[in-house]
């Protein structure tokens, strides 16, 4: 049975931000991280606990996208995936994370 994977309301804005970014460069380029996250959207709806753990925060998983880091939590109750961040995997991810977490309550 499939999870469903839901994009929230600040990785949603992460993705666009990227998407905009990566057209900047070869047209090809935002296609191949659309392509990229579409694939790793699917492993986490066939699978989501087969990505790892985030060792500095545990109640996310991490999944790669690229050069792009995809943080997400699994809700067993609902059956669903909620990607909170995609961020650029050299960035301090810590401090990306607790302003999703300061703003969660905001829901998609």
């Amino acid at each position: 049975m499939n999870w469903d994977v839901i994009l929230l309301p600040k990785a949603h804005e992460d993705y666009k931000s990227i998407l905009v970014y990566l057209s900047n460069f070869y047209p090809s380029t935002p296609l191949k991280f659309d392509n990229d996250y579409q694939r790793v959207k699917s492993i986490l709806a066939y699978n989501p606990r087969g990505c790892s753990v985030y060792s500095y925060h545990p109640d996310y998983r991490r999944a790669l996208v690229g050069n792009y880091t995809l943080l997400y939590k699994i809700d067993d109750e609902h059956h669903e995936v909620h990607i909170h961040r995609i961020i650029r995997s050299n960035w301090e991810i810590s401090s990306h994370l607790q302003y999703s977490e300061d703003t969660e309550d905001d829901g998609p």
